[in-house]
């Protein structure tokens, strides 16, 4: 009775063994599991599906980490760059506003204005632009180029398409419209520092240098010539309009 009382001990601490291998089995480490030829899989997900998962898991929190270091430094560079001096006071930032409201409700003023002020104001900031302390690949210098260009792009296919008749008789009320845009910008200048429409000071290697002897203001004055200059060759192509109104 003793032996046979020994031997079920036995069988029992062997079934307890096999018990607990097999729970380890079932619940041990997937990296072990490996080890043992991958013959072991945990039942509730194959190991190929399980890899494939944390894959593609991996390369979100890849994504997404990469999405907020472009997004933190695109608030960098709005933060370094669009302060009190990124306004949209220029004649040129103006003007993508009123090309926007000329092609959305037309207008004869605003379409005049636009061939009288805004176009040349654009051609002269490609000729001579202020931008220049910018590398050429910088973002702010091709987006600049690339603003100028279509502002003057869009006033002469207006003109093309006659939507925009260009019309002499019409610049005093558009040199109207503009004193009554400049002289508040002027007087934003000149509380806050600003060079807004240059009028504090003239743009480096434009023209208006020729009048920096004046001082500030009376540089200013200097846009009265510049301006006679160019109307003189804007408007010279279309002085029969004129005359073909008159017959």
């Amino acid at each position: 009775r003793a032996a046979r009382h020994q031997a079920d001990r036995r069988r029992g601490v062997r079934a307890a063994r096999a018990d607990h291998g097999r729970v380890d089995i079932l619940h041990h480490d997937r990296r072990d599991l490996r080890q043992n030829g991958g013959q072991a899989q945990p039942p509730d997900l194959p190991q190929p599906r399980q890899e494939r998962l944390e894959i593609s898991c991996s390369h979100g929190v890849s994504f997404s980490a990469k999405k907020r270091r472009r997004c933190c430094a695109a608030l960098l560079l709005a933060a370094g760059e669009y302060n009190i001096g990124r306004l949209p006071l220029h004649l040129c930032a103006m003007a993508v506003y009123i090309c926007a409201l000329h092609a959305w409700r037309g207008g004869a003023l605003t379409g005049q204005f636009l061939y009288a002020f805004c176009m040349p104001g654009a051609v002269f900031a490609l000729i001579f632009p202020d931008w220049g302390y910018y590398p050429a690949l910088h973002f702010m210098s091709a987006s600049s180029f690339v603003i100028h260009g279509l502002i003057v792009t869009y006033v002469v296919m207006q003109v093309a398409a006659r939507d925009i008749v260009p019309d002499v008789k019409k610049c005093p009320q558009c040199l109207g419209l503009m004193l009554a845009l400049a002289l508040p910008v002027y007087i934003f200048d000149r509380i806050t520092g600003t060079n807004y429409m240059f009028l504090n000071w003239p743009s480096p290697g434009s023209p208006l240098e020729w009048f920096a002897f004046l001082g500030s203001p009376g540089f200013v004055l200097g846009y009265l010539p510049i301006l006679a200059a160019v109307w003189a060759v804007m408007y010279y192509p279309f002085r029969r309009t004129g005359e073909n109104k008159k017959q």
